[in-house]
């Protein structure tokens, strides 16, 4: 979904979006988390802004990915994403192809463990990780929906598989959104991109917190954006490898930037409210 940069932005928005009672149970919960002795390890910092619970949460907000590539028993690799058909011209809405494995289901699971009280701590920190990386995934167009056309008859893999050309070399259309948030820095810097976010796009300027109340309905605004601002409904044009690609039209780049700013806003708003709802 969105790079490591870009969750840890999402996580740093809903952690201030918390009331101080629930940073505090969250910072709690996250204390049974595997690999919570790790980050408490690497926290430095010289601001008051960031503390180490907040640390603490901005950074398991990527173990998710981070466990990709490990023997874990937590490890979902169908839970990031889910893949709504996309086919033109009319782009009927169609079900997920894996309901019982896909980010609705993981978000849900999620949930279901935090307000389990027979749960174990280390359970409860586990899936509280997923629900903030969960969240932010849903909100990355991409990673809800998969264009289904004659050239991707099995589907693009939500962009994986459509090659642009933003600069001078040929790349996924997914690998263009996931970086749109940043790539790279510190906590601090995700926390200042955050506020930043905030201040851009108070609760009050965003009508889709009050029009979409559900994950569900999260996905389903997610998959709309991949029609309408990441495919521009199938006027974008792209390759099928990074040799045979074309350029992005002019303006999709900052075009792009504003809707993942806007998304990141509703992750985060989104995210703290699900915390509230489900953190006992």
């Amino acid at each position: 979904a969105w790079s490591g940069a870009g969750h840890q932005v999402i996580a740093a928005e809903a952690y201030r979006q918390l009331s101080p009672t629930l940073q505090k149970k969250v910072s709690e919960i996250l204390k049974a988390h595997p690999d919570y002795e790790k980050w408490e390890k690497s926290f430095t910092s010289d601001s008051a802004n960031l503390d180490l619970p907040a640390f603490i949460f901005i950074r398991s907000s990527t173990w998710p990915d981070e466990i990709r590539h490990r023997k874990s028993p937590y490890n979902h690799p169908k839970w990031h994403y889910i893949d709504y058909p996309l086919k033109p011209t009319k782009f009927p809405v169609e079900a997920g192809p894996d309901p019982t494995d896909d980010i609705l289901f993981g978000i849900e699971l999620s949930e279901k463990t935090l307000a389990d009280p027979k749960a174990t701590p280390e359970e409860k920190a586990v899936y509280l990780s997923w629900l903030i990386h969960l969240i932010g995934d849903e909100h990355m167009p991409l990673h809800c929906c998969s264009l289904v056309t004659d050239v991707y008859p099995a589907g693009d893999k939500g962009g994986n598989s459509f090659f642009i050309k933003p600069a001078t070399k040929g790349i996924p259309l997914h690998s263009f959104w996931v970086g749109l948030l940043g790539t790279s820095g510190k906590p601090q810097s995700h926390l200042n991109y955050a506020i930043m976010i905030e201040h851009e796009h108070p609760r009050k300027t965003l009508p889709e917190l009050k029009k979409a109340k559900t994950p569900k309905d999260w996905s389903l605004e997610s998959r709309g954006i991949a029609v309408e601002k990441a495919y521009l409904h199938v006027e974008l044009k792209g390759g099928t490898s990074k040799e045979t690609t074309e350029e992005l039209p002019e303006g999709y780049t900052k075009q792009a930037k504003a809707v993942a700013e806007k998304q990141a806003a509703l992750a985060g708003y989104r995210l703290a409210d699900e915390i509230q709802k489900w953190v006992r």
